[in-house]
């Protein structure tokens, strides 16, 4: 379904993809397929994990789930038991900063990215779960904890206003909206994060991997075809934010070539933090359907006869 206006955010779109989002299975399964080589063990845990109780070590038992204090204690080996929470707290958070706000070909990736976003923040709240969500600039964090319907429109209102095209750009935006999910994230939540990953060096890799063992994560890579790739050499127009229009010179093979060069360093840091977190990996082309997309990399939910 094309967006209302593929350049902005808007609230009536998103709130009717809530027609679209039973398709989408975030379902506890063994495995998910994505686009990175070989397949993610992981799978979505479907609820959050409490504890419950101790008992003595058996053979099978998995040794993640030791209590090594309360085995020094006793001198006979424990491990922590857990049950499962009836709900399971679901973040969604959306990248905002200007990069976002471009596309040549179908939504702008900022639209793309708060569309996915909202497709899973539907599934979910089919699902049961408690959906809240955060949105990010260069200049402010917007966050909407989770909870029932009225907190995802809440949150929904307030992605569909936020996003300052114009901030001054900030090195760490991103590395604070990780700071902030290790925070308050719960154990045993699912976080998705849509973004087209810039800036994405070593410390914010690290906060990926430290996120990823406490959470499961899903990371939106929002990506334009002339990111990809250049196209056929030329001069071609591009229109700012101001409406002033902007040249670019294709025919250059050196410039071609670092142009494909960056990407793949972008993309390849990208894919290498998901692996390192566990995450479940979806491209979000700005050119084709965010919910073809997700339930490419994520599966459809099996009807029941």
């Amino acid at each position: 379904m094309p967006a209302a206006d593929p350049t902005r955010i808007d609230l009536d779109a998103l709130i009717a993809l809530r027609q679209q989002a039973h398709v989408l299975d975030l379902s506890s399964r063994p495995r998910v397929m994505t686009d990175l080589a070989g397949a993610h063990a992981s799978g979505f845990r479907g609820r959050g994990m409490e504890f419950d109780d101790y008992r003595v070590y058996q053979p099978g038992d998995d040794l993640r789930a030791m209590d090594w204090r309360v085995t020094a204690r006793t001198g006979t080996p424990h491990i922590r038991l857990y049950h499962e929470e009836r709900e399971r707290p679901v973040i969604l958070c959306v990248d905002l900063r200007p990069a976002m706000w471009f596309a040549t070909r179908g939504r702008f990736k900022a639209v793309c990215a708060a569309e996915a976003a909202a497709l899973c923040a539907w599934a979910a709240l089919e699902n049961r779960d408690r959906v809240g969500g955060l949105s990010f600039d260069d200049s402010r964090h917007v966050e909407i904890r989770p909870g029932g319907r009225r907190q995802l429109l809440h949150w929904l209102h307030a992605l569909s206003e936020h996003g300052d095209r114009t901030a001054s750009p900030r090195s760490d935006a991103l590395a604070q909206l990780l700071r902030r999910l290790l925070r308050t994230a719960r154990p045993g939540a699912l976080v998705g994060l849509f973004s087209d990953f810039r800036q994405l060096g070593a410390m914010e890799s690290a906060l990926l991997r430290k996120l990823g063992q406490r959470v499961e994560l899903i990371l939106g890579f929002a990506v334009d075809p002339i990111e990809r790739e250049l196209p056929p050499a030329g001069r071609y127009p591009l229109i700012d934010d101001s409406g002033q229009i902007q040249w670019i010179d294709t025919s250059q093979r050196a410039h071609r070539d670092r142009w494909v060069e960056h990407y793949r360093l972008r993309r390849g840091a990208a894919e290498s933090a998901a692996r390192a977190s566990r995450a479940h990996w979806v491209e979000l082309g700005t050119e084709r359907d965010p919910v073809e997309s997700l339930t490419a990399a994520l599966g459809r939910r099996r009807q029941i006869a």
